[in-house]
């Protein structure tokens, strides 16, 4: 049976710089090496690190499932030659021309696929045995989330259709671009597909009733910067749960 490893945690930290967009990459040894969720260029190189004391390379990754195409999310696709891209059929097709007010999808997305074989799909799909993807819009017009039948039982890598464990009491992911509506109903979808999930900017927990519980501690992330000119370095650790309200994209409907 497939075995999932967390390669890079996700996080759910927002600051008035700007948002820290720090995704979950998951690592599923099945069949084949599956990476889910790539990050973006600025985790590129603790990506490779990590992979490496995993005593993986980049090469002997045969499949990529993206999520969805957000940057945070799609970036670092090429650091896997020999990996075949899963994705959407329908979030392809969105990426092409997203929406105007759609930051958070580069209208260059579907070239940086260019070199791979891209293998798109919609619907419930099966991978490989114990390994498959369903459709789950809402966060994105064609937002898609992984289930693996592990030794434990089924577990949801649900991407940010369920962005951290706080959208089961909103009732919405930390984010919409596409449609409240479909967000509300994939939520629902995930939540009752699995008992364990794995969110987008969030640890592993599992559903206990109307409760929950997290799987592992919770990771820490550490901040520096030069902030004057004496080029003094300030520096702090920080541990954060995700608590939030969702964020709803001005085009979504």
């Amino acid at each position: 049976m497939p075995e999932i490893e967390v390669l890079l945690p996700g996080f759910s930290i927002n600051t008035d710089q700007g948002t820290l967009g720090l995704c979950t990459v998951t690592l599923v040894r099945g069949e084949k090496l599956t990476v889910v969720d790539v990050g973006h260029f600025g985790r590129r190189t603790m990506l490779v690190d990590t992979l490496k004391s995993h005593g993986i390379s980049p090469e002997d990754i045969g499949r990529i499932i993206l999520t969805h195409a957000h940057w945070d999310h799609s970036q670092n696709t090429d650091l896997f030659p020999n990996a075949e891209i899963v994705i959407s059929k329908r979030e392809l097709e969105y990426s092409r021309n997203p929406r105007a007010n759609d930051y958070a999808t580069a209208k260059y997305f579907a070239d940086t696929l260019s070199p791979h074989t891209v293998i798109e799909v919609s619907g419930e799909t099966e991978l490989e045995k114990g390994l498959g993807t369903f459709d789950t819009p809402g966060h994105t017009a064609g937002h898609q989330s992984i289930v693996v039948e592990t030794a434990g039982g089924l577990v949801c890598l649900g991407g940010d259709a369920i962005s951290d464990a706080g959208a089961l009491r909103r009732g919405l992911p930390a984010f919409v671009f596409w449609s409240v509506e479909q967000a509300q109903a994939s939520l629902k979808k995930i939540s009752e597909t699995a008992k364990v999930i794995y969110p987008g900017h969030d640890r592993p927990f599992r559903i206990d009733g109307e409760n929950f519980e997290y799987l592992t501690e919770s990771p820490t992330i550490k901040i520096s910067g030069f902030l004057d000119s004496s080029r003094d370095l300030v520096s702090m650790e920080l541990s954060l749960p995700p608590k939030f309200e969702p964020r709803i994209n001005p085009d979504a409907v």
